[in-house]
């Protein structure tokens, strides 16, 4: 599949960004205390694995973008699981 010029170009820009977002991340995992491992660890694995898919699309390569999908949509659910559970915790209760 082909793809105009200036998508491709757009798009090794974003992993670029992506690429240096993953670098900034990895400290942050690493220096995390205990029980609070999780959320750094999903940001990391967020903005990595989205370097690869990034790529195979700029590259027109469905197939590996498919692939690079299926790695980072479950790192996205629990993502989205542990952010709305926050989120519920956070609620203030209703008196009745």
């Amino acid at each position: 599949m082909s793809i105009p010029p200036v998508f491709f170009w757009l798009l090794l820009v974003f992993a670029a960004v992506l690429l240096f977002h993953a670098a900034r991340a990895l400290p942050r995992a690493l220096r995390a205390e205990r029980g609070a491992r999780t959320d750094p660890w999903l940001t990391f694995a967020d903005h990595a694995l989205s370097v690869p898919l990034t790529v195979a699309l700029a590259l027109g390569e469905m197939r590996a973008a498919f692939y690079g999908t299926l790695l980072l949509g479950p790192v996205l659910t629990w993502s989205l699981v542990r952010s709305l559970r926050r989120g519920a915790g956070a609620a203030p209760k209703a008196t009745g």
